[in-house]
């Protein structure tokens, strides 16, 4: 009957470990499950003058959180032809679930948005903020945006792209991105720093990662 049982065991453990998704599995022609998570803007800071847009006015740091955290992460979806996370990652089916992010958002601290310099998260903190969250998928591997900061002073803002473990929040990649704002409106303006990041990612930096951290 022990034997039975160490057998039992060992095979749960076996099995376990089998679900546990690996970064190379990004890369490679597997059945993986690969789902978009949203952009965590939880932990952002805001510097420079954010009031000044006409549509923002006095009312700044409440409007952005319960605003446009929300329109930024639902414009990937609603412009998906632009904001392609499929042709990101050389991937044909991509769930698209940020419905814990948005709720992950919602909850930010008004008081601690605003700042006078760029926190520039290390990717310990990243690890540390991943592992808190509760995601409704539990399977595959998980990539999402972190958001550092946006600074209207310098005009420029920082993301780090990450890739976790689902049955986990392991963290499996993080990179780091900085971009530059453009267009016209508050959404627009800050939205074209997360495109700048995808298209980055799709023309450079993918390549570069399959081949670093790829089946070989």
């Amino acid at each position: 009957m022990k034997k039975v049982v160490y057998l039992i065991t060992v095979f749960s453990l076996i099995s376990c470990f089998g679900m546990s998704q690996k970064i190379e599995d990004l890369f490679s022609k597997t059945g993986t499950q690969i789902t978009w998570l949203g952009i965590d803007f939880s932990h952002v800071k805001l510097i420079g003058e954010f009031s000044q847009f006409s549509e923002v006015g006095k009312t700044g740091t409440s409007v952005i959180r319960d605003k446009y955290f929300y329109g930024w992460n639902n414009l990937i979806l609603n412009e998906y032809s632009k904001y392609n996370i499929e042709e990101m990652i050389r991937k044909e089916n991509v769930n698209l679930k940020i419905s814990a992010i948005n709720k992950i958002n919602e909850n930010t601290s008004i008081e601690d948005l605003e700042s006078d310099n760029p926190p520039n998260y290390s990717k310990e903190e990243i690890s540390l903020f991943i592992k808190k969250y509760d995601f409704e998928e539990k399977d595959g591997i998980g990539l999402l945006l972190v958001a550092d900061y946006l600074d209207k002073t310098k005009e420029e803002a920082k993301y780090h792209f990450v890739a976790i473990n689902l049955s986990n929040n392991e963290l499996l990649l993080c990179e780091s991105f900085t971009s530059i704002p453009g267009g016209f409106g508050l959404r627009n303006y800050w939205a074209k720093t997360y495109y700048e990041v995808i298209i980055s990612i799709r023309d450079y930096k993918y390549k570069s990662w399959k081949k670093m951290y790829g089946p070989k």
